[in-house]
């Protein structure tokens, strides 16, 4: 149970690492908004065709398992994207941890463990779904491919920072 708790943390922060790198370079874009938004959204599109990209070839899919495997997926990485989306805004309600009371506290362990749970209970619903569809051997290689992506992600963006700074 841990190793899903650290994968699902892994993959909120690095969601969040991109989200930053996202807002940061369409912050920085020298031209319009609209371009900055459309620069923004090539850039997640072309990560996502990276992901399909990866997460295809290390499960090796067949045409016939990529038609069935990519809908359940999509509508499982949308419900991860509900559940993160959701924190973030109960989040933002929060005073910062530094300053909350024992009580708050509390309650935002709380929400923070029932995030976890549910996220939890998510993968488990979903790797059940996908089960039906690829191997139980694939569905342990899509963990390990999920993770290495983000990790891969991570650490090129980890480089472009680096690069970044004078």
């Amino acid at each position: 149970m841990k190793t899903i708790h650290k994968n699902i943390f892994f993959a909120s922060l690095i969601s969040l690492l991109l989200l930053i790198s996202f807002s940061a370079s369409a912050a920085q874009a020298p031209r319009g908004q609209r371009q900055a938004d459309r620069s923004m959204d090539e850039r997640k599109e072309a990560i996502e065709a990276r992901r399909v990209s990866y997460i295809t070839r290390h499960l090796s899919l067949s045409p016939a398992e990529a038609r069935e495997f990519w809908p359940i997926y999509n509508s499982y990485t949308e419900k991860v994207q509900g559940l993160s989306e959701t924190f973030r805004g109960q989040r933002e309600e929060w005073p910062p941890v530094e300053e909350m009371s024992e009580e708050e506290a509390a309650a935002f362990v709380e929400a923070e463990l029932k995030r976890f749970e549910d996220s939890a209970a998510l993968r488990r619903e979903y790797s059940q779904k996908l089960s039906e569809v690829i191997s139980m051997h694939q569905v342990a290689l899509l963990f390990e491919a999920e993770r290495d992506f983000n990790r891969m992600l991570f650490r090129e963006a980890q480089r472009r920072h680096r690069q970044e700074r004078p």
